[in-house]
């Protein structure tokens, strides 16, 4: 492989590869990003008062249950949120309970 050819399949390779590893870096970098007790995804689903999200950082899905203070702000199946969260160890609401729904462009 000549001299001009050799250049030209890494410069390719460079321009394919960065842009993969650049997006990876920001998602996987989401929820840290986010701050403490946040969590950065999309919407799977609505069922009552509880989502769930495919956690942007994990991939993994989390469900939160819907504060008194954040009901009207349900989020859509699809939308990208950003969910501030308190960790509920009693009552009817144990889990994840979103204090804060921030919809995201998508």
């Amino acid at each position: 492989m000549n001299h001009a050819v050799r250049r030209t399949v890494q410069a390719t390779a460079a321009v394919l590869i960065l842009p993969m590893f650049l997006l990876t870096s920001v998602e996987t970098q989401a929820c840290d990003a986010a701050g403490p007790h946040a969590h950065v995804g999309q919407v799977l689903g609505v069922n009552g008062n509880h989502f769930t999200i495919r956690d942007a950082q994990s991939g993994e899905p989390i469900q939160f249950t819907v504060s008194k203070s954040t009901q009207g702000s349900m989020p859509a199946i699809g939308q990208g949120v950003a969910v501030k969260f308190s960790d509920a160890n009693s009552g009817a609401n144990k889990g994840l309970v979103a204090q804060s729904i921030q919809q995201l462009m998508k």
